[in-house]
């Protein structure tokens, strides 16, 4: 049954540059729906914790609703300006930016198998960009809000792991996503977005992407993370960017290269080398459960 699961969680956790591409929707649209109906599953367990902590965390959960908010729009914004590929190799250097943010604001040590880890990420992004001339200016620019996406989750997950450790998941979720939520909303606002009158393959895309991909894919991996090692989890998380990959080209027709598998292997490489260094499953805990 485990092994279901898993391969469920990487399947739905494959899915959201698809959705997104194929929602055809303003990103704040996007972002917004996804998140409201996210909140409104969560909402009745977050109302029965209310009174479990987090007295005092309402900036610390704010600062990461903005971050997460920024996340996504970046996320989204990359979707229509490079190939899915790109986007999902190069956001999946997220482990590598939290390793970083973890040795900068918990002091946490770095050795030679960690900076290892940090080259041989950094060599893939430098041949995954080098494959960017081919999408133009506009691949490039989306290749970079990728990466800045990858950023941007990671300072949310650090930002989740400093406050779980007094308010518990679903409550900093909720807050988190609400507040993200109402980000989306006001900017939606300001440039004029209409919020309804879409299609239903748009409606039921971003009821995916709440459910199969907020909810689904990060809740299960939450789960899993007391029943397998995290240096498995973390391995088969790698499998989302070739899933994505192998969904564009059938779906949108997108071109696989070798140039795309090289990156892949360097920073899949990068990821592995740095997740089986000793501080290694505070982070991935983090990540995981803190996800998105």
């Amino acid at each position: 049954m485990r092994p279901l699961l898993l391969l469920v969680a990487v399947l739905c956790l494959s899915l959201p540059a698809l959705l997104i591409r194929g929602a055809r929707a303003p990103i704040e649209a996007i972002g917004f729906w996804r998140l409201f109906f996210a909140c409104a599953v969560l909402a009745p367990w977050a109302w029965s914790r209310r009174k479990n902590g987090g007295a005092g965390q309402g900036r610390p959960v704010a600062l990461a609703g903005v971050l997460f908010f920024l996340h996504l729009w970046t996320f989204t914004w990359a979707v229509s300006h490079t190939s899915v590929a790109h986007l999902m190799l190069a956001f999946s250097t997220h482990p590598v930016w939290t390793g970083l943010g973890a040795w900068l604001l918990f002091r946490e040590p770095l050795g030679r198998r960690e900076l290892g880890g940090f080259g041989l990420a950094a060599a893939g992004v430098l041949v995954l960009f080098g494959g960017s001339v081919s999408l133009g200016a506009a691949g490039l620019a989306g290749d970079l809000c990728a990466l800045l996406s990858a950023l941007f989750f990671s300072g949310w997950v650090l930002a989740g792991r400093r406050l779980r450790r007094g308010l518990d998941t679903v409550s900093f979720l909720f807050a988190a996503y609400g507040t993200a939520a109402l980000l989306f909303l006001a900017t939606g606002a300001a440039r004029g977005v209409a919020w309804t009158g879409w299609p239903a393959s748009t409606w039921a895309a971003l009821a995916l992407l709440a459910f199969a991909v907020s909810l689904g894919g990060h809740g299960l991996f939450t789960y899993l993370l007391n029943k397998y090692d995290v240096l498995v989890l973390s391995c088969a998380k790698l499998a989302e960017p070739v899933l994505a990959a192998l969904g564009a080209s059938l779906l949108f027709g997108e071109p696989l290269s070798p140039r795309l598998g090289a990156a892949f292997v360097l920073i899949a490489a990068g990821v592995v080398v740095l997740m089986r260094g000793p501080a290694a499953k505070s982070k991935i805990d983090a990540g995981l459960a803190a996800a998105g």
